[in-house]
């Protein structure tokens, strides 16, 4: 078009209309192209479609949930806020919290929910259920211990009292890899787990370590961080089998990645790993 409109005024510089015809066509060219460009961008903003219009819909298991979801529901905490910047990407007005157990979560139940936030591990048993959008956290497993429990090594692990979750992705490691020298006592969740932790039942509890830093930062006098284990899993948001908001919300996670905010709810909230040290489970 450009090139067009160039030999237009070029060949008739003798035809004062045709001038005015030709600048006339290329400004409304400008105006169409600029209009192009703006309706692109509004049509990325655009292609998340809530199920209630303005509101982004989010589905978690656990309210409050040290360093994840915190205060009044929606105001504090890394999940809290990071579905809060997701939705203001998104061009939605707020995020509306809907809590959900979290066995019906990894079933793919989010009761109407657009996306879950809920510490969520994607497994390929998981992912038969719920699409999972790029990881927003690192989360190796990390021992969360009742304050005065000590263990530096894989021998001294063993010897602790362990319990897991049934719903837990990481009871095979307690399992397979740690071995403690006694049966781990078994319950169904991780609030279970917990309340077995405090009672002094048990010694040492395997979560995702952001999870157990959470903990250990709420409640210091009575949890601490042991170690981390060897892993790369990470924690993402679910969304309902065949979304088609996948694309957009892997879009926008990456974005809040790539600007910093990712970092900076983490330090904020859950603190650091650099100073949980590794333990080894194998030779």
């Amino acid at each position: 078009m450009r090139g067009c409109i160039q030999a237009s005024i070029t060949n008739g510089r003798w035809h004062g209309a045709l001038r005015r015809a030709a600048a006339a066509l290329a400004a409304a060219s400008l105006v169409l192209l600029v209009a192009g460009c703006m309706a692109g961008g509004d049509a990325a903003g655009a292609s998340f479609k809530p199920v209630h219009p303005g509101v982004l819909a989010v589905a978690t298991a656990l309210v409050p949930a040290p360093g994840f979801w915190e205060g009044p529901p929606g105001n504090g905490g890394f999940e809290a806020q990071l579905a809060t910047a997701l939705a203001h990407r998104l061009g939605l007005n707020r995020v509306r919290i809907v809590q959900v157990p979290f066995g019906q979560i990894v079933g793919g139940h989010l009761n109407g929910a657009d996306i879950a936030m809920s510490q969520l591990t994607p497994t390929s048993e998981r992912e038969r259920s719920l699409d999972f959008s790029t990881a927003y956290l690192t989360a190796p497993p990390g021992v969360l211990a009742r304050e005065g429990v000590e263990a530096r090594d894989l021998k001294s692990l063993q010897a602790l009292r362990w319990v897991t979750s049934r719903t837990s992705t990481l009871t095979p490691i307690v399992m397979n890899e740690v071995r403690p020298d006694t049966t781990p006592l078994s319950v169904e969740d991780r609030s279970a787990a917990l309340a077995v932790l405090r009672s002094g039942r048990a010694d040492a509890l395997l979560l995702d370590l952001p999870v157990a830093l959470g903990l250990a930062r709420e409640d210091p006098g009575q949890f601490t961080v042991l170690g981390q284990l060897p892993g790369n899993e990470g924690l993402a948001a679910a969304l309902p089998n065949g979304s088609p908001n996948l694309e957009i919300v892997d879009t926008e996670l990456r974005a809040l990645q790539a600007d910093g905010t990712i970092d900076r709810l983490r330090a904020r909230w859950l603190g650091s790993e650099a100073a949980v040290p590794l333990i080894r489970t194998e030779g």
